[in-house]
């Protein structure tokens, strides 16, 4: 453990010594758990004009529909919807794979072992607006007189890595990501509680630098009791101020534990609960009111979407960001 802390420590040190650029303040998608028509392509973007391979498609479940898109029309919208167009193109390659290859896991292994409920589908839609909401219509009115530099700067990172996936023993990994980390990713065992060699947590100071990095959220004691009042195991007594107890942590800085009333939950489940942006929080109770502070924006497992930006203005190639976040990954 010394070993560990003393490794962890000497990363985060390093990189906060790194210069410090002129980052975007633009937020990114929070997480992912990512019209049937096919956005137009700009110039020197033509489409394929033979009809894709099944094995060539994402099936996309969007409510009682299947959209059938290109690979590369999906990680075109997929890009779009998760990152900022601001961030650096190694940042936007580096999400690419990540998204192509978290994707091709679940088509591959719904294409083997069929589930019913996603009928002819791959998956179920990553969001509601998806994928109807990136079309080139919407992109436009989005991104206005940015759109043709925006968007051709997603088709030189999607076209720069096209196919790219990552693997560990010869299978795809799981990979995750999120917008912002509390300065450490977390690993998946804190989180999931199931101990994943390729998820583990690594420092991202440079996290600490967005916009978003913190948040509050405040509450009344009714508002609480309400929020509290879906998890069945949780007794209430009648004096707000003892609702919370210290919370133990995770080496990474998340909530790990925390006894709400007659119980202990989890950091993740009060996230939930309470829909905060992290399981990286403190709470107080003063003047009648519970006030979460909260750091971070995501489950914190994987790849930090701005700590992939704030690496990539480092001088970080997409192979080395994706290094750096997924442990021992193989990438082809």
């Amino acid at each position: 453990m010394k070993g560990y802390l003393l490794v962890f420590l000497s990363v985060a040190l390093l990189l906060l010594l790194l210069p410090l650029p002129a980052l975007p303040r633009g937020e990114s998608a929070a997480e992912s758990t990512p019209d049937h028509s096919v956005s137009e392509p700009l110039p020197n973007h033509d489409p394929q004009t033979d009809e894709p391979s099944d094995s060539a498609v994402f099936k996309v479940r969007c409510g009682q529909q299947t959209v059938t898109l290109t690979e590369r029309e999906f990680l075109l919208r997929s890009l779009a919807m998760e990152m900022s167009p601001t961030y650096h193109v190694e940042a936007l390659k580096a999400q690419t794979v990540a998204t192509y290859t978290y994707y091709c896991r679940r088509r591959e292994a719904q294409r083997a072992q069929p589930k019913e409920e996603l009928a002819d589908a791959d998956f179920v839609s990553p969001n509601e607006k998806f994928p109807a909401a990136y079309t080139t219509e919407k992109l436009k009115e989005a991104w206005g007189d940015n759109y043709t530099v925006y968007y051709n700067k997603l088709c030189e990172a999607v076209d720069a890595v096209a196919g790219k996936t990552m693997q560990q023993d010869g299978k795809y990994i799981d990979a995750c990501y999120f917008a912002i980390s509390n300065g450490c990713t977390e690993s998946a065992e804190t989180v999931w509680g199931a101990d994943i060699p390729y998820l583990q947590a690594v420092a991202s100071p440079g996290d600490r630098l967005a916009a978003g990095y913190e948040s509050t959220a405040t509450f009344t004691a009714e508002e609480m009791k309400a929020a509290l009042s879906a998890e069945p195991a949780v007794s209430l007594s009648n004096n707000p101020a003892d609702w919370f107890g210290a919370p133990t942590l995770s080496a990474a800085g998340t909530v790990d534990t925390i006894p709400v009333g007659n119980t202990t939950l989890t950091g993740v489940k009060v996230r939930q609960l309470l829909g905060l942006r992290s399981a990286t929080f403190t709470v107080v109770f003063a003047d009648g009111k519970f006030t979460f502070t909260v750091q971070g924006y995501g489950h914190g497992v994987g790849m930090s979407q701005y700590g992939a930006d704030y690496l990539a203005r480092q001088g970080y190639t997409w192979e080395k960001i994706l290094q750096y976040y997924y442990t021992d990954v193989t990438i082809s």
